[in-house]
Order: C-alpha cells, then sequence, then structure tokens
C-alpha cells in the first residue's frame, strides 16, 4: 500500500511483477518485516518492533498472508469531508491470500526499497511444516482474476465459505478470529491473526492474545492519527494526486483522513471523519485492546515463547537466493 501501509508492510503500488529469485523460507516457516507506515506508528507506540507477517510454503515456493491493498478515495466533493473509502477500509482487499514469489516480491519491494528488516523463524521443522501442509493442501480456497493482470490468478482461504477480508478493527479486538471455527466482525483478519489461525488450524494450539493497558492504547492511537496526518501533509502513498490537488479550501482534509483511520481501528466506524469516535476511545480509562501482534507470533518482547511453534527460534535472514524468475500478482 505504497508509503500508507495499512496492511503493515510499506507495499509499493506495483502489484505485478518478477522476482530475481526466491526466497529462502522453509515450509511453514513465519517471515516478518519491519516496514514504515502507521502500523508501524502504532506498534512502536506499544514498544513493538515486526510490522507484517507471512506463511512460507518452501524455498521459492508459494506464500499465504493477509494484506491490504490501497483504499481508494471519496469523489469530489466527498473526498474533502472524507477522504477514504469507508467500504474499502472495513473490507479491507485482497485479504488472505496465497500468491507466488513474483507476488510476494512486488508487495514487499516493487519500485520501492522494501522493509528496512525481514528475518523468518521456523521452530521445529516438522511441526512447521505441518502449518505450510495443512493449509495449502486442506485449507478450502477459491480463485480470483488478479485486479491488475486478468491473465493471473490468485488463490483466496475461505472461511465460513467466504473470501476473508482484511479488517482493520482486528488490531483493537481480535474477537475469536484465531479459533476454529471462530469469527470475527467484517469477516476479517490481520496478518498475525491469520498466522494464529493457520497455526491452529493445523492442530498446533491456540495462540492466546494479549491485553494491551490504556495508556498503550491511547499511545498507538495518538500515534496512529498523527502518522495518517503526516503523511498526507507530505503527500505520501496513495495521499499524492488528485486529493491534495483538489480545492477544499474549509477542510481539513489531513485531519480528515486521519480521524477516518482511527476511527476504523478503535471502533470500526470506518465511514465518519468525525474525531469523537476515536478520542472516545483514547480518553475511556477502562478502554483496553485484545489482539496478536507479529511479535507475538515471534515470541519477541514480552510475548511468551512458547506461545506458537515459532517462538522459540531466532530470526534467520530473509535471503533471494533459491532460484528462478517468477512472474506474479498480489492484488
Amino acid at each position: 500500500m505504497s508509503a500508507l501501509a495499512l496492511a503493515g508492510t510499506a507495499q509499493a503500488e506495483d502489484a505485478c511483477g518478477s522476482t530475481p529469485a526466491g526466497w529462502n523460507a522453509p515450509n511453514g516457516a513465519v517471515v516478518f518485516d519491519r516496514s514504515f507506515g502507521p502500523i508501524r506508528d502504532i506498534l512502536d507506540a506499544i514498544g513493538e518492533y515486526r510490522t507484517h507477517s507471512m506463511l512460507s510454503h518452501g524455498p521459492g515456493a508459494t506464500v499465504s498472508h493477509a494484506t491490504m491493498a490501497n483504499p481508494s478515495q471519496e469523489p469530489s466533493p466527498e473526498v474533502c469531508g472524507k477522504p477514504m473509502s469507508g467500504f474499502d477500509l472495513r473490507y479491507g482487499y485482497p485479504g488472505l491470500e496465497q500468491i507466488n514469489q513474483g507476488g510476494i516480491y512486488m508487495n514487499l519491494y516493487g519500485k520501492d526499497s522494501g522493509p528496512e528488516w525481514t528475518g523468518w523463524q521456523q521452530g521445529n521443522p516438522s511441526q512447521a511444516a505441518l502449518i505450510g501442509d495443512s493449509l495449502w493442501f486442506n485449507h478450502a480456497y477459491v480463485s480470483d482474476r488478479s485486479r491488475v493482470d486478468l491473465g493471473q490468478y490468485i488463490d483466496r482461504p475461505v472461511r465460513n465459505g467466504a473470501r476473508v477480508n482484511y479488517s482493520l478493527f482486528q488490531y483493537r479486538v481480535v474477537e475469536t478470529a484465531h479459533q476454529i471455527p471462530g469469527g470475527a466482525v467484517n469477516g476479517g483478519m490481520v496478518c498475525s491473526t491469520f498466522m494464529a489461525y493457520a497455526h491452529n488450524y493445523a492442530g498446533r494450539g491456540v495462540v492466546t492474545p494479549h491485553t494491551y493497558s490504556h495508556a498503550q492504547l491511547a499511545n498507538a492511537v495518538n500515534s496512529l492519527y498523527t502518522g495518517v496526518f503526516n503523511e498526507c501533509k507530505e503527500s505520501l502513498g496513495w495521499f499524492t494526486g488528485a486529493m491534495l490537488t483538489m480545492a477544499c479550501p474549509s477542510s481539513n482534509v489531513c485531519g480528515n483522513a486521519g480521524n477516518q483511520v482511527a476511527n476504523c481501528m478503535s471502533t470500526n466506524q470506518c465511514d465518519t471523519a468525525d474525531s469523537r469516535p476515536w478520542k472516545g476511545v483514547r480518553d475511556d480509562p477502562h478502554a483496553t485492546a485484545i489482539s496478536i501482534s507479529p511479535d507475538r507470533i515471534g515470541g519477541w518482547g514480552v510475548h511468551p515463547l512458547d506461545n506458537t511453534i515459532w517462538g522459540p527460534d531466532y530470526s534467520h535472514q530473509l535471503q533471494w537466493n533459491s532460484g528462478g524468475n517468477v512472474y506474479g500478482c498480489w492484488q
């Protein structure tokens, strides 16, 4: 999602392209990265490091993850008061998907410099392979045509018979999305919720969520608002182009953008740029967040090592050296 990176990785706008080679992450390993954008602002505010997590199906093979493309902007004149499509924010596309090395390379890098850091953890190789194989061979899916290249197909694992959206509200409340059968509002997941789901789906156990204090929640939502506002002011990400050149003399467009994303993540009210919903959460001393972050998947910081089979492992360097040159798309 370019510099906005709502999905946790600094996604380039280029949706299709080729890899110079495939990555070296083993089957069932979880691949992490740290990229710039509002998700990083949130995680920095609560003292965490990793911004995105993905499930590798082996060196040079396919990848399963949950991600989100650029939200479309509202048409004029609505864009001045509500910059982003509330539908796109609530039901993030593509959501849960399985793509090849070309697709994941373009998702991470495109024409940009890519993440600040990448790495992978496997833990017990046989246990990790069970996770990779269970999702790849056993899970129901549908295939969609790429929105960018109609000749390319993207597999979409389904849950309860429906495609799985990317839901920003998962950062606030995980609900039962990590459980089997489980579920959540918007029918959605984020990247680390999906990793917990895959872990459970393969019979490796329930990944317990973490409760973040009110002080952490308040810091996170303040940082989220500020991050989106600053990207808008600096014309980064999808904020380049028509929206900022449009005459909105009586509207704080960038403030409205920050309010809209903060509302979506904190209250699931994605259609309003009124600041009262997210500020109400920030100012409620009883409000907390219950979620599963990439750091929790990897057993970093305050998170226990034994919550996942990946946690006891150290971070291995992600390298693109498995050979091959694969074309693919991530949306």
